[in-house]
């Protein structure tokens, strides 16, 4: 079970598109910094910096986190990146 803070950090990413979101473009507050902080570390969501700066996305575990699917593709990934791990 997650935390009230926890699952509206999750949901307010999915809400704004799930993956590749814009860091300026997620309703975040302050005062959710914990819980954001602990989405990353346990991955529910992962962030790239590029081009356009920082962007946020659900893992296949924040997906599952907050009661959705995930897309397609990731198990797709999952499953390649599998076949293709040497020494493992």
């Amino acid at each position: 079970m997650l935390s009230r803070d926890l699952h509206e950090v999750l949901t307010i990413l999915y809400e704004a598109g799930a993956s590749r979101v814009p860091a300026d473009e997620i309703g975040w507050t302050s005062d959710m910094a914990a819980a954001i902080n602990y989405a990353l570390t346990m991955q529910y969501v992962i962030h790239r910096e590029g081009k356009a700066g920082r962007v946020f996305s659900l893992t296949e575990a924040g997906f599952r986190a907050i009661g959705q699917e995930p897309p397609a593709y990731m198990s797709i990934s999952r499953t390649i990146r599998s076949l293709f791990r040497f020494g493992a």
